[in-house]
């Protein structure tokens, strides 16, 4: 049965337990697993949901501030006055002279495009980390797949069982009924020879009376099997459906967070990012023996940086891998366009996370009332 059908001493009723992402993740990891049948384990369980929300909280919050502020140094530059943005236009094309250079030199060597080494520059500080944040989140996004598969066939057998026992109570009730036709047919002939030849027909009688006993033994016993088995499936759909909901969530969250990774980082796995990764530090490595040679790319990046962090630029150091932007205002407002775009994306997570983080506090309220005596540990939460 999978991650939610984890076979255990067989239940009188189906022989299976149910079991939840995070408790398939438990059971993976070899963790001891926990179940929401005591209060215990709702405390771990929402502890464990509001830390992972505070976590996505902070991440997706720490991202959405740095493209508010990339964001705000276009709008600071396109209201700068002329001769200061002259400046830095000049100083600009200095660097992406320098830059030219420096790509002439690496012409025969290059490992990765031009675009993709100023973004991996560009975020060369945290992608090591990332690299392995990708990788985990991946495979916990392939486990979430595979647990939204084993509900949706779980849901199958189960609506296929209840069907199937619906289907049998109307069988018998039809079969019923004819049977109970033929008796009455038959009960009036053994009258009607009876009466006619004179001879007794009590025993025929007595057979017929003792196949209906059997039988309506049999038919009440099938009935309530059929009922039984119809209410159980109504439990296990229920379940069933919330736990899919559930996992849904947290597909919705893990794609939603790799999605914008992807973009962000120009890739489509962090195996493409790793390789991507590699050829730059190769490349880096070519350039750092370049720069031994002239300083003149480094003295245009420092000046550069200083006059935009004099004028009040935000994140004076990234521009210095985006200075093209200061020469070509077109590509300028195309930039602006997807930093708008980013930010709405992640003005979305964060209020999607803040809407179950709710939920969670719902969850609490609802929870506290019926066990006052956890008030003061939830509180502390």
């Amino acid at each position: 049965m999978g991650l939610f059908g984890r076979k255990k001493k067989k239940d009188k009723n189906t022989g299976y337990e149910w079991m939840t992402v995070d408790e398939a993740l438990a059971v993976k990891e070899g963790r001891s697993r926990k179940t929401d049948k005591d209060p215990e384990s709702f405390l771990d369980s929402i502890q464990e949901q509001l830390k992972n929300s505070e976590r996505i909280s902070n991440e997706t919050g720490h991202e959405y501030e740095e493209v508010e502020k990339h964001i705000s140094d276009i709008e600071l530059y396109e209201s700068l006055p002329k001769q200061l943005s002259a400046k830095i236009n000049e100083l600009a094309e200095n660097l992406i002279a320098y830059e030219k250079m420096r790509e002439d030199y690496q012409n025969g060597t290059r490992h990765i495009s031009i675009e993709k080494y100023k973004v991996m520059d560009m975020y060369r500080d945290e992608i090591p980390d990332k690299l392995k944040t990708m990788e985990e989140q991946e495979a916990y996004l392939n486990l979430v797949k595979d647990d939204m598969r084993q509900l949706e066939g779980e849901k199958g057998v189960i609506s296929y069982e209840k069907k199937e026992a619906v289907k049998k109570k109307k069988f018998l009730i039809k079969f019923t009924e004819l049977t109970v036709v033929a008796l009455v047919a038959v009960s009036i002939l053994l009258l009607v020879l009876s009466n006619y030849t004179g001879k007794s027909m009590l025993l025929p009688f007595l057979i017929m009376a003792a196949l209906a006993s059997i039988y309506a033994a049999y038919f009440v016993v099938t009935m309530k099997e059929c009922d039984s088995i119809v209410a159980m499936n109504d439990r296990l759909m229920n379940r069933a459906v919330e736990l899919l909901n559930k996992v849904k969530i947290k597909y919705v969250n893990t794609v939603n967070a790799l999605d914008y990774t992807y973009e962000k980082y120009m890739c489509n796995s962090h195996q493409e990012l790793a390789y991507i990764w590699q050829g730059y530090l190769k490349e880096k490595e070519e350039e750092n023996r370049y720069k031994k040679n002239t300083g003149l790319l480094s003295a245009c990046q420092d000046s550069l940086s200083e006059v935009l962090d004099d004028a009040g630029f935000k994140l004076p150091q990234m521009w210095i891998h985006q200075a093209e932007f200061f020469t070509d205002r077109h590509s300028l407002h195309e930039l602006k366009a997807v930093l708008l775009e980013r930010h709405r994306k992640l003005k979305i997570q964060l209020d999607f996370n803040e809407k179950q983080k709710s939920g969670m506090v719902s969850d609490i309220k609802a929870f506290v009332k019926k066990h006052p005596e956890y008030s003061e540990i939830l509180g502390s939460t």
